[in-house]
């Protein structure tokens, strides 16, 4: 099967793209400044858990992780700092400039956009912003994240779509008391998904572990869901 890999910066950011095959979904991936082999591993991680699937993974960097992917500012969980709520200028970059490039060298394919940690979280926030995705994966997502409960009561899903939850079990076990409020609020996320009338299809999947436990494979089980 073709694989082509190469990575390119787009408007100022960096981008690892890998083509699987002529065919397949074009998955969007967050991620932070690219360390070691990780887009390897998701690579193989993808062809070992779907390997008769065809696909490109769009893997894009940002400079700032709780700047570039927190939707709104807020506090910051831990220590001193603040999310700074750049969020949108990462989804209009997405919509405005990576997309349109992917589809031009591509074609029009499914979209699916995953993320993993405040990553998962603006992956799942965008389904509420933008129309653009046809799948979401929400891997380990901060939905212990200020003001996501009020947020999420006042939005609905812009486009028809599949959502992909997970967690691991040892994630609320923790002595912070804002992010032990992840379990309580990932359950009830994916309650309100199932009433959402534009979201086709969702679950919540548990992992053993904690947040840090390979988030690459935790993210493929996500494609696996959602692509088959």
């Amino acid at each position: 099967m073709k694989q082509e890999k190469y990575s390119i910066t787009i408007d100022n950011r960096i981008c690892h793209i890998v083509q699987r095959g002529e065919g397949g979904p074009i998955i969007l991936w967050g991620m932070f400044p690219h360390q070691g082999d990780e887009v390897e591993h998701m690579i193989e991680s993808i062809k070992r858990i779907c390997p008769k699937k065809e696909f490109v993974l769009a893997a894009f960097q940002v400079e700032d992780w709780n700047k570039d992917f927190s939707p709104w500012e807020a506090p910051a969980a831990y220590g001193d700092g603040v999310f700074a709520g750049e969020g949108k200028a990462t989804l209009n970059w997405l919509e405005k400039v990576y997309i349109p490039y992917l589809k031009e060298k591509f074609g029009e394919r499914q979209l699916i956009l995953a993320g993993y940690s405040l990553a998962g979280l603006f992956a799942l926030w965008a389904a509420y912003e933008s129309d653009a995705f046809d799948g979401i994966i929400c891997g380990s997502g901060s939905l212990w994240f200020p003001k996501w409960e009020e947020y999420v009561a006042s939005h609905s899903v812009k486009k028809t779509c599949k959502i992909y939850l997970s967690l691991g079990t040892k994630e609320e076990k923790t002595r912070n008391k804002t992010m032990a409020l992840v379990g309580d609020r990932t359950r009830a996320q994916e309650e309100i998904l199932k009433a959402d009338p534009k979201v086709s299809d969702v679950i919540l999947e548990w992992n053993n572990g904690g947040h840090f436990a390979d988030s690459g494979e935790r993210l493929t089980k996500g494609i696996h869901w959602i692509v088959g």
